[in-house]
């Protein structure tokens, strides 16, 4: 498709991405507060892109905690808004959370989910287990790894990757959550949504990746790459001579999203692009 668009995108048809998954990728970043943001708008940013990716028909699989409170809240309230199959939200929770709860306490998170999403719980190398045959409570011993098999799970079964955010300091696996999803999205050929107005890990992964315009980047920003250079460069390398996936957006269209802290912005571009993916309506 050539040709010029508008930089107001819109949103897509309602079932454009049925049969389409998502993983979501997102944490609070330590830049909020110096760009004049709070962790409210980031939350208002991941309400908004869920409930668009809900209403075009899409799945979203998102790694996380069962404790209330957070992101997957969030992401459930939007869920019982506006979508009525418990199959459009994907709960997938590694081995080192779901193990401090005891199997009643797992047990009645999973009753109270069961009716708006589905949960799946991970063992130590990140495959699913049957929660009630649950036995071992033991936290594992390489929590780095268990968050890897957890990527690595949503990875496989997800068309496609979003990140918001996300912590660049006192991180719990091998490297930043959200730079080890970019990565592992890479080698599966993904297409990557970067939304980097929040600074964090998604603002690092744009600059890393030198594709975005990062003028606008205030000094040292975001807060806490430089002690990331390592996993950073491990993210350049993979990309490094390869074309980037097909994103179904224009060249203005990543701009934005890569600069954009405007919920509206961040959902209607994610969901256009992956619309035209889906669609084959914009081949790069």
């Amino acid at each position: 498709m050539e040709g010029t668009i508008s930089t107001e995108p819109s949103l897509v048809a309602r079932d454009a991405l049925r049969s389409k998954s998502v993983a979501m990728s997102v944490s609070d970043s330590a830049d909020l507060s110096r760009l004049g943001l709070s962790p409210a708008h980031c939350e208002l940013a991941v309400a908004e892109l869920a409930r668009a990716i809900f209403l075009a028909g899409g799945t979203i699989v998102y790694g996380g905690r069962l404790t209330p409170g957070g992101f997957t809240d969030i992401l459930i309230d939007e869920l019982r808004r506006y979508r009525g199959d418990r199959d459009a939200l994907i709960l997938c929770v590694p081995a080192s959370e779901h193990a401090k709860m005891n199997n009643d306490e797992l047990a009645r998170r999973e009753q109270e989910l069961h009716i708006s999403a589905q949960l799946v719980c991970l063992d130590a190398a990140g495959e699913p287990i049957n929660i009630s045959l649950r036995r071992d409570r033991t936290v594992p011993a390489d929590v780095g790894a268990a968050l890897t098999g957890m990527r690595r799970h949503i990875t496989n079964r997800c068309d496609a990757r979003v990140i918001v955010g996300g912590a660049l300091r006192g991180f719990q696996g091998r490297m930043p959550g959200v730079i080890e999803e970019s990565l592992l999205s890479c080698q599966a050929d993904q297409p990557l949504y970067v939304a980097g107005g929040f600074g964090g890990a998604a603002a690092a992964v744009t600059r890393a990746l030198g594709s975005q315009n990062t003028s606008w980047y205030p000094p040292d920003f975001p807060d806490g790459a430089d002690e990331c250079e390592g996993p950073l460069e491990q993210l350049r390398a993979a990309y490094d001579g390869r074309p980037l996936p097909n994103d179904g957006l224009f060249e203005n269209e990543r701009q934005l999203l890569a600069a954009t802290h405007r919920p509206g912005d961040i959902a209607s571009l994610v969901v256009t692009g992956l619309g035209r993916v889906a669609t084959g309506v914009h081949d790069q």
